[in-house]
């Protein structure tokens, strides 16, 4: 198997929070020892709750912020042995699409200038050159010429998401870090975003990380997804095996609550009781356990479990997994 395109190992993030003015600090675990694995040419799928540490783990990747512990690679290569011109190239190849069109965009620049940003800085066009590439580009995403000399508030949700795109693409990266980016979007024109991001992987060899907290997105973009809780994976695999073989509960109760169009294809709703727990102060043993129907003490409640294969490349983070889900 050839390497990965992006490799995390490890990877925390902590801050510390001070609760009032003379609170005594402690410390958030926003994302808590995670490994992940992305292939060049593939979909990654990260989702998971509101909360869970998903748009963390996109900052990490993307080395707009330090992780407290563990290493992140790219094509073999540390982030942090990164020197200045390893790190100016890796911040070409690899690109953020964010969730918010409407603050992702500088509103005192014009579109054209914008997209053609990341041209200058890179140092890769300039001039006529510049706006030819502007102007495909600006096409390619689903955007009219004349578009070129407006402004961001003059355009919609779908089509300032579009604007973002056609900037993360400017500089032909090999990686789109995507943090949910039609979370903010009308149903209809989700729809239409989805499709162009599948069509541009496709035209242009690209890699996603494809973070959302709606797993029917997430299904129909991904090849492989990861489930996060509480700053942890608890399940990754082939989008299929993950879909039709979950092997956490977690996952059971998110796929229970995807609507279904056949009356055969729908389950039984799992309700979970209470909230997300705290990430400071997080529940002992099983991350899950407070809100799992299936928690046994004190092996759930005391001891946490770690993700295992337990299936061929199919992992799962709970003590039950095979009397569960064989």
């Amino acid at each position: 198997m050839s390497a990965p395109l992006l490799e995390a190992s490890a990877l925390s993030r902590h801050f510390a929070v001070k609760s009032g003015a003379f609170g005594a600090k402690q410390l958030l675990k926003a994302v808590d020892g995670i490994d992940l694995r992305l292939n060049a040419g593939e979909t990654l799928g990260l989702a998971g709750e509101s909360g869970c540490g998903k748009s963390t783990v996109a900052r990490l990747l993307m080395g707009l912020m330090a992780p407290s512990t563990g290493d992140i690679r790219f094509r073999g290569r540390k982030l942090a042995d990164m020197g200045r011109s390893e790190t100016f190239t890796f911040r070409k190849d690899v690109q953020m699409v964010f969730q918010d069109p409407f603050s992702s965009l500088n509103p005192r620049m014009r579109v054209g200038d914008i997209i053609g940003e990341p041209l200058t800085i890179h140092g890769l066009a300039s001039g006529t050159q510049k706006r030819e590439i502007v102007v495909n580009l600006m096409q390619k995403v689903g955007l009219a010429q004349e578009h070129f000399s407006r402004y961001p508030h003059e355009f919609s949700g779908g089509q300032r998401q579009r604007i973002g795109i056609a900037r993360a693409l400017a500089v032909s990266p090999k990686l789109i870090i995507a943090d949910e980016p039609v979370s903010a979007l009308d149903l209809s024109i989700q729809a239409q975003i989805i499709n162009l991001l599948q069509e541009l992987k496709k035209e242009l060899s690209l890699s996603f990380l494809f973070i959302a907290h709606d797993l029917s997105v997430v299904r129909h973009m991904s090849d492989r997804i990861a489930i996060m809780y509480l700053g942890k994976i608890v399940e990754a695999g082939d989008r299929e095996a993950v879909f039709s073989h979950q092997l956490h509960p977690y996952t059971e109760a998110l796929l229970s609550a995807v609507p279904q169009i056949r009356p055969e294809q729908r389950k039984k709703q799992i309700i979970l009781q209470g909230d997300l727990p705290s990430p400071l102060t997080p529940p002992s043993g099983c991350p899950f356990h407070t809100r799992c129907p299936y928690a046994t003490p004190p092996l759930c409640t005391e001891v946490p479990p770690s993700l295992e294969e337990s299936e061929p490349g199919h992992l799962s983070a709970c003590h039950l997994s095979k009397k569960l889900y064989r």
